[in-house]
C-alpha cells in the first residue's frame, strides 16, 4: 500500500469512527444506479425512455431468447436420454444443435463487444451433461 492508499484509508477509518456517515440520506437503502456510464451520451436519453417502457435492445433481447431456448433444449435432452432410444435422441439433438448454433453465429456477428458472445453448444459435452449420474 502506498502513502496515498494510506492516508485515504485512515480519513475514512477516522470517519468512520467518529460517526460523520452514520447519516446520511438512503442509508440502508439500495442504491438507485440509472446511468450507465458506458452509454454514449447522444444515446443516454434514448436508452433511458426504452428502459423505462420495458425495452432493451435487440442484441440483448435475442441473448435472453437464446439462453431461454439452450435451457429448454437441456431439458428435453435430458429428459429424452432417460426415456427414449439413446440413437434417435442423439440424432434429434444433433439438428437442434446446429440450429441452435447457426443463431449463435448470427447473434455473435451483431454484438457490440466480444464478451457478450455467446459460446456455440458441442454434441457430445451436452450429451454427457445431460446423462443421469450413476453411482
Amino acid at each position: 500500500m502506498n502513502i496515498f492508499e494510506w492516508v485515504a484509508e485512515e480519513k475514512i477509518r477516522s470517519a468512520i469512527e467518529s460517526g460523520q456517515w452514520d447519516n446520511l440520506p438512503g442509508k440502508g437503502k439500495p442504491l438507485q444506479w440509472q446511468d450507465n456510464p458506458f452509454e454514449p451520451p447522444e444515446w443516454r436519453m434514448a436508452f433511458s425512455l426504452l428502459r423505462q417502457n420495458g425495452f432493451s435492445l435487440p442484441w440483448l433481447e435475442e441473448r435472453k431468447e437464446i439462453e431461454a431456448e439452450v435451457q429448454q433444449f437441456r431439458a428435453q435432452l435430458a429428459l429424452g436420454l432417460r426415456s427414449a432410444n439413446v440413437m434417435d435422441v442423439k440424432d434429434w439433438a444433433k439438428s437442434q444443435i446446429d440450429r441452435l448454433n447457426r443463431r449463435i453465429f448470427r447473434y455473435n456477428l451483431g454484438v457490440p463487444l466480444d464478451r457478450f458472445q455467446v459460446t456455440s453448444l458441442n454434441l457430445e459435452q451436452e450429451v454427457e451433461r445431460a446423462q443421469p449420474v450413476s453411482d
